[in-house]
Order: C-alpha cells, then structure tokens, then sequence
C-alpha cells in the first residue's frame, strides 16, 4: 500500500497501476463498440430497410440491457470479486459484437445487442470499484476522471473505424473484427489484481457479500437513488443529443466519413471536459466539479439549439457551443469517484453498477424520444431538452455528500488493508 493514504503526489505503484490499466482497456472498448453502432447504423438501416424509429429501438434495446447488467454484474462482483466479473464482461461484450457481425435480420441484430449491452453495462462500475479500493485517496479523483476519459479514445477508434475502414470492408467484418478486445481479458487475467479490500472483506463476512439488498438499506436508500437521479439525467441529456447525430447528418447531405469526423470533435471536445475534471476534482472536490461542467453542457447546449440551422450550412462559429456542451458532458467522470466513495465494499460493486447503468439503462427512451421528435421539430428539438436536463443535474450535484476531502469508507478499509500489509508487500 502506499505510505500515503491521502497523498496527492507520486507514480501509482504496481498494484495500482494494473488496477488503472485494466479497467481501463475494458472501458475504452466499451466505448468504442457503442460509438461504433452509431456510425454502422447507416449502412445497416439501407441494408435491412429500417425506419428512423427501428434505429432509435436498437440503441434503446443497447441501453435497457446496459442497465440489466450493470445491476447483475455488479453484484456477481460484491460475491465472486472484481477481476473475475471484470474478464467475464469483456468476454460478454467481444462475443456479443463479433455476433452482429452475423445478424441475417433486424430481430437476430436486436438480440445480439442485447448480448453485448449485458457486458459493456457490467464492465464500468466494477472497474471504476477495482480502481477506487485501490488507488489511494489523493490521486483517486485524478485517475477515476482519467479513467472515464478512456471513453474519448474508444469514441475516437469507433469513429474513424466506422467512417473510414466500414466502407472498404462492410459493416459485418467491422463488427467481426472488433470483437478482438476478447484478447484483453487475457492481458486483464495475468496483470491486473484483486482487490485486497474486497478479499479482507470476503474473509471476514462472506455472507455479506452474497446479499443484493444492502443497496436500498435504510443506510444507503437515500444515496443510492440519488446516484441512480445524477446518472439518469447525465446519460439522458448526453445520448440524447449524442445518439442519432451520425445518421441526421447522413440524411442531411454528409458522407458517413464526414459523419465520423463530427463525432471525433465531440470526443475531442470531451476529451479536454475529461481533463479538467480529472484536475479539478481532487481539489475543489466532486460537488463543485460536477456541477461545473454540467453548467457548461447546459450553456452550450442552449446556444447550439439556437444556432443549430447553422451547422448544416457550414459555418465555422458553430463548432463554439458545439464544443462547449460536449466539453461539459462529463459528468460521469466525477461520478467514478463520488459514487463508490459513498459505499462500503460488502456492496460498493453492486450499489455503483447498478446506480450507473439504471441510469444508463433508463436511457432507452432518449433515442426513442429522438426519434419522435427530430422528423416533426428538428434535432434542435432534442438538444434543447438535454440542456435542460444538464442544467438540472448541475442543480443535483449540491445534494450529495461531498467525499473528496473527509474520510470515506474506502479510505477507513484502505487504511485496515494497510495495517495487514505494513511493509507494502501487495502481490
């Protein structure tokens, strides 16, 4: 363990680090694989004569099954351990991709999503939870912002995959080939760790472990819905305005490569979000960064909807607010940090996945609603509605107990791990 608890300062060591680096890989493909959808989504609506509606439900069946596992997962995470769960959810998600591939109909391509939304909604929460027991409190916050910003990289691999390699090779073998992160979780099993916390915890209360109700305890009721509320209205407002852009572009005029390239500058946009946060967290605390850059997707959101006719006529001004809502969508990288502070480890995996991806997974009304929307008042319509959705969890962010800079439950079990390994010697 590190000599410093709360230090600030320092290289992550070992354990650390193949902690970070594990949940890492699986989160950038995560990513990835959901971006990657909405630019193949083009060329699959021509192929299989799909509807704007049909569109909207693929990614609405991705994000109810992202929901259902990040519930199931994180609890099989609290019971058998975060590596164990963390190598199966890669598999789950690179099986279930390379499937797409060899969808013969729309009904056979639900059902493979459904099959990979199962991994990818359990992959985040127990890696941020494998991340939070074991990265030291004062880098903490750094690394679960920095962690989440992994999903810039996934959406930048999607993009250009999708816009550039798609057309030459077709969108079956793209989906064929991008269920190689399944070699990951081979990289995952040899170098990334347990958590010594969750095994001291396993050791003295394994009973504990194998309940799923400690969630809505009377304890942690309160906590819990409110992580579950500041999940639903960040992934509503983000996908709402994130989730069809490719394919409204496509049908105004744009090639799908140039479709690509707009998702690049929001991952880029993001990626600059992602930083800061990753900055800020650890010194003006959760709180006030997550309500920071919520307040800012909220102002670019509402001067991109009033601007938006200009977008599709090219001119350069857009890019402003265009930047600055999806520099503010961010608030999931503070919520790695302030949710799992809030729990303690007989139920941190269960209480953080689930929290996630309910929210998650309540956001498969936002492409739905997209849909209904975009073809009677235009896409200005949706982003309307995500600003005001950011303004309100900008709002949401002063109801939680801060954790940055008061001793949390992770920090106290840190703290006993440390006491049993006094010189350090982590395997």
């Amino acid at each position: 363990m590190s000599s410093n608890a709360t230090d600030q300062t320092g290289r992550l060591d070992p354990t650390e680090r193949g902690a970070f680096l594990g949940a890492l890989i699986g989160w950038v493909f995560d990513y990835y694989e959901i971006f990657l959808v909405s630019v193949l989504v083009v060329p699959i609506a021509v192929e299989f004569k799909l509807s704007t509606e049909e569109i909207g439900f693929i990614f609405s069946i991705q994000l109810l099954f992202l929901a259902i596992g990040g519930v199931f997962f994180g609890w099989l995470a609290d019971r058998i351990g975060r590596k164990s769960v963390l190598i199966l959810t890669i598999l789950i998600y690179s099986i279930g991709t390379m499937a797409r591939g060899l969808s013969a109909n729309y009904a056979m391509l639900l059902v493979f999503t459904a099959f990979a939304g199962l991994g990818i909604g359990g992959e985040y929460g127990v890696g941020q939870t494998l991340v939070t027991e074991t990265i030291r409190r004062g880098r903490r916050g750094f690394f679960s912002a920095f962690l989440y910003g992994g999903s810039y990289l996934g959406i930048v691999m999607g993009a250009l995959v999708g816009g550039h390699l798609t057309p030459v090779i077709g969108w079956r073998l793209t989906f064929v080939l991008s269920g190689l992160p399944v070699l990951c979780a081979l990289w995952v099993r040899r170098h990334t760790p347990e958590s010594e916390i969750w095994l001291q915890k396993r050791a003295k209360t394994p009973a504990i472990l194998a309940l799923p109700t400690g969630i809505v305890g009377r304890r942690y009721r309160r906590t819990w819905l409110l992580c579950v509320l500041a999940a639903a209205l960040q992934f509503f407002a983000y996908y709402g305005a994130a989730s069809m852009l490719p394919n409204y572009l496509v049908h105004h005029g744009s090639s799908i490569a140039g479709a690509s390239y707009w998702l690049i500058f929001t991952a880029f946009a993001g990626a600059i979000g992602c930083a800061t946060v990753a900055f800020l967290s650890d010194r003006i605390g959760r709180r006030a960064s997550l309500s920071f850059v919520a307040a800012c997707a909220c102002f670019g959101g509402l001067w991109l909807a009033f601007g938006w006719h200009q977008l599709l006529t090219g001119r350069m001004w857009i890019l402003i607010p265009f930047f600055i809502l999806f520099f503010g969508s961010n608030g999931a990288s503070v919520f790695g940090a302030l949710f799992s502070e809030s729990f303690p480890a007989e139920i941190r995996a269960t209480a953080v996945s689930s929290a996630l991806q309910i929210g998650r997974g309540l956001s498969f009304f936002p492409p739905l609603i997209a849909a209904f929307l975009i073809p009677r008042f235009g896409y200005q319509s949706v982003v309307f509605l995500s600003a005001g959705l950011f303004g309100l969890l900008a709002l949401v962010a002063w109801l939680f107990r801060e954790t940055a800079f008061t001793e949390t439950e992770a920090d106290v079990e840190m703290i006993e791990v440390r006491h049993t390994d006094p010189l350090g010697t982590r395997a």
